[in-house]
């Protein structure tokens, strides 16, 4: 009888850790990406909701800055921020 439970609770442990290994590689697949390898070269520094479903975000993208306008069903870009442009927006908006 003792045998029974050793190998009842050897093999549930086994599964467990199978299950928990199978769960880690999946979030390691779905969650991982191209794009974190060039992690910094787009990114959001700013965004002013003006309606539940449209926003203005402004992007960093290397170097250079975009003003982009965003809803449900379309992108926009606006413009082509210079660097001094976007804190200049931002000051303005306070």
């Amino acid at each position: 009888m003792n045998s029974y439970l050793i190998n009842f609770f050897v093999y549930t442990l086994a599964m467990i850790g199978f299950f928990v290994l199978a769960v880690w590689v999946y979030k390691k697949s779905v969650y991982s990406n191209t794009a974190s390898k060039d992690k910094g070269f787009l990114n959001i520094e700013n965004m002013l909701r003006l309606s539940p479903t449209k926003t203005i975000y402004v992007i960093k993208a290397g170097n250079e800055k975009f003003l982009i306008a965003g809803d449900s069903a379309n992108t926009t870009m606006l413009a082509k921020l210079e660097n001094n442009q976007s804190t200049e927006i931002y000051n303005n908006e306070k």
